[in-house]
């Protein structure tokens, strides 16, 4: 399985050359994004004007909430069909926001590096799954933690350049 960025606004999963999965930002003044997998409409929507809290739609219905900390370490919950809740933490391993850890239980779930590719001005992300277990379908937390990386990825560059022109 592998991540193809198209630009800063459009990601692809891609499973055997095939895409399952695509993320998009529909607007681009908009932190709220959007995607399709398996025939059904998910979309991430800011909740609140601090942008800190967030929930996860599918098909119109509420099935999950993402919640940032003060060093935007982030905590997803997802609710199953048996109304029981799964939650992840995503957070950063490196000090330079190119590989970030998705756990669950305290154990990790999926690792995904950032690299810079400066022949485009967006990085190429990097997929390896830790817990290859077949039983588990993690392409929905995939597409929230693409979703959550690039949000950070943008937040500091926005950052850097404040500080560059301070």
């Amino acid at each position: 399985m592998e991540i193809k960025v198209i630009n800063q606004r459009k990601f692809q999963l891609l499973e055997n050359h095939k895409i399952i999965s695509e993320l998009y930002y529909p607007k681009w003044w908009s932190n709220n994004a959007e995607f399709r997998y398996l025939g059904k409409q998910f979309e991430i929507k800011a909740k609140g004007f601090w942008q800190t809290n967030f929930i996860i739609t599918e098909n119109h219905r509420e099935i999950g909430s993402i919640k940032l900390n003060w060093n935007q370490n982030s905590t997803i919950i997802l609710k199953t069909k048996e109304h029981k809740e799964l939650t992840y933490h995503l957070s950063q391993e490196s000090m330079w926001h190119s590989k970030f850890v998705v756990k669950a239980n305290e154990s990790p779930v999926l690792k995904i590096h950032a690299k810079s590719n400066w022949k485009k001005l967006h990085p190429d992300l990097l997929l390896n799954i830790e817990n290859d277990q077949k039983t588990n379908d993690y392409k929905l937390l995939i597409a929230i933690s693409v979703y959550l990386i690039n949000n950070r990825l943008k937040s500091a560059a926005a950052g850097a350049s404040i500080a560059a022109v301070s």
